[in-house]
């Protein structure tokens, strides 16, 4: 009897332990139960005085989020490491709502660079940023000078516990009027039209750091951008200038086409020199005819959006210039003020290199690229900005050949986000990266020219011989028109991988890198030559500024890519022109391009690779 009643006792247990330690989902029926999702922290810092705007967006939120209105008084104190300690005894996570201008919860600075703890115009130097009190988790003075977020002394990750963004205004009228824009625009309309404008910050010759960089045209960056976005775009592009961009646009960059163009956009970007006043189109007029961008030339700022213009301004903005974010009173507050539910600025000077083409090429346009993709597949604004700062930093920190280390950190520190860190920006559908990650350099990129296979246009046309060796190309252009005295603008496009062009004769503007050339004012027949480089088809395009575009290809077989001094053999010589350029990369004055075999602008171990498997 006692042992059956101990088998009993057994049973029971085993049915017991097996109810309290079943696994999710083991039971079903009635006794099943589905745990709810846990909500996440939107968490807003404010002053008492503004409490009736923070309960507009806690009261909005609380369905999707666990909501917290935090004033500085609960705190007791305004200080930036006061309120970031706050924070971490808090919060582990969630989004992050600042209202307030930094009077009221101050803007902190970090410090990408040991050496620079002021403000500076010509290098990464102190940057405000509300990313202070988004890395809580993480120390950002480890050295304990004071100065947090140095490259080198405090080794810092980018990996934010919250997502920040800011309504910078100390008034309570002033921020329902942007809570009003970001619930219509998040609520209310699907995205349509997005508007990418794009100006030069650099042109082909011009000097930075003591070298010569590149043709830096935004457009590029802007025709990168698009590929992400599933809507009609508007493009606008710098058509002024002895160089103007070479991409086609639906209007050219100026203040009165800019304004007409973003009138019911929900996305804006654009690539531009800045201030906190405004962004710039940059045209540069060659004065002497020498082809290089130099002090006797004639450089044109004009600003293409203004803060004391009056225009209406609706969705998400993003810059992509310096210091439009710089103060309290800046572009970025101007523009919620006229309407837009977000704005993405910089507070002080960001670096992007000349020669951006690719998306993982470095600099703010990288940063600009990922938030992007980010924020198109449904992403939160905030999230989307700081998921991209940590996948820069994570893999493209180094990325940029042309700016110091430090200026992709400072890029991180200095664009902000002025509005609703949670915001949503919806599609009609979700993008997704087409594969087209970047605007090439061949001259099959300089797309939309309605080109044709023809010898003749209105006013022009082209002729194509080769030398009898097949390893030389002569091209050579004509302008005519019934009118003698009319000269021409145009653009020669060639294959700048498989076709060197060292020389043009004067009064040409020659961009070798992505194989352009332009002439202004010209009549007659231009002519210049270039070595092959590999064998294949290369295809050669005249662009006038007025009329069809004409192509022509031709079949040859040149030298090989490792034939560095061109005498039809790959040997020790040209071992010895690697040699000499090796480790190096364009802004070094022993480059030599030539040994970039794989045109990532420096001459490294994969060069050397190619190299050795010819020779």
């Amino acid at each position: 009897m006692l042992f059956k009643k101990f088998k009993v006792l057994i049973v029971l247990f085993f049915i017991f332990s097996t109810v309290l330690f079943a696994p999710a989902g083991f039971l079903s029926g009635a006794v099943s139960q589905k745990t709810a999702p846990i909500k996440e922290n939107y968490i807003i810092l404010t002053q008492k005085s503004l409490l009736e705007s923070a309960k507009l967006f806690a009261n909005y939120h609380k369905d999707k989020f666990n909501t917290h209105i935090v004033t500085l008084s609960e705190i007791g104190s305004k200080d930036p490491a006061n309120i970031r300690a706050f924070l971490k005894t808090h919060f582990k996570s969630g989004f992050l709502l600042i209202i307030g201008n930094s009077s009221v919860v101050p803007r902190p600075a970090m410090y990408p660079s040991e050496r620079v703890h002021t403000n500076s115009f010509s290098g990464p130097s102190k940057t405000e940023t509300d990313l202070y009190y988004a890395l809580l988790s993480e120390n950002i003075d480890k050295d304990g000078d004071g100065y947090p977020g140095e490259l080198w002394d405090d080794r810092i990750a980018i990996k934010p516990d919250l997502y920040v963004g800011r309504i910078p205004f100390n008034d309570n009228a002033d921020v329902e009027k942007v809570f009003n824009d970001t619930v219509k625009f998040e609520t209310e309309s699907v995205s349509e039209k997005a508007v990418l404008a794009g100006s030069f910050i650099s042109y082909p010759g011009e000097e930075y750091e003591g070298a010569q960089i590149f043709n830096g045209d935004g457009a590029r960056e802007e025709k990168l951008i698009g590929t992400l976005l599933p809507m009609k775009k508007v493009y606008l592009f710098n058509k002024e200038g002895s160089f103007p961009s070479v991409y086609p646009c639906d209007v050219p960059l100026n203040k009165t086409n800019f304004y007409s163009a973003i009138n019911g956009a929900s996305f804006v970007d654009w690539s531009a020199h800045g201030s906190s006043e405004g962004a710039y189109n940059e045209a540069w007029f060659d004065k002497n005819k020498n082809g290089v961008p130099d002090t006797g030339d004639r450089f044109k700022f004009e600003a293409f959006i203004s803060e004391n213009d009056d225009f209406n301004a609706s969705g998400i903005y993003f810059s992509g210039s310096c210091l439009n974010e710089h103060g309290d009173d800046n572009l970025g507050t101007a523009l919620l003020k006229k309407g837009a539910a977000a704005f993405i600025g910089s507070t002080e000077i960001s670096f992007s290199p000349s020669y951006f083409t690719n998306k993982d090429d470095g600099g703010s346009a990288s940063i600009k690229y990922y938030f992007v993709k980010n924020l198109v597949n449904g992403t939160p604004i905030g999230k989307a900005l700081y998921d991209s700062f940590t996948y820069c930093f994570d893999h493209l920190l180094f990325k940029d050949l042309e700016d110091p280390v430090e200026g992709m950190l400072m890029n991180i520190y200095d664009f902000n986000l002025y509005g609703d860190p949670a915001l949503v920006f919806h599609t009609e559908k979700n993008a997704s990266d087409t594969g087209n990650s970047q605007i090439g350099n061949s001259i099959d990129s300089q797309d939309g020219t309605n080109s044709q296979e023809s010898t003749k246009s209105n006013t022009l046309s082209i002729n194509l011989s080769s030398t009898l060796s097949g390893k030389e190309i002569t091209v050579s252009v004509t302008a005519k028109s019934e009118n003698p005295a009319k000269k021409e603008r145009f653009f020669i496009l060639f294959p700048a991988k498989e076709f060197f062009v060292s020389t043009v004769p004067k009064g040409a503007i020659l961009d070798k890198y992505f194989g352009i050339i332009r002439l202004n004012n010209f009549s007659g027949t231009f002519t210049f030559k270039g070595k092959v480089r590999g064998s294949g088809k290369l295809v050669f395009k005249v662009v006038p500024d007025n009329g069809k575009a004409i192509t022509k290809s031709v079949e040859a077989s040149g030298f090989d890519l490792c034939d560095f001094n061109f005498d039809g053999r790959v040997n020790s010589k040209d071992f010895d022109i690697l040699r000499n350029t090796f480790g190096k990369t364009y802004m070094d004055a022993a480059f030599n391009p030539l040994c970039d075999t794989n045109f990532d602008h420096e001459v490294n171990g994969k060069d050397l690779a190619l190299f050795m498997r010819n020779y």
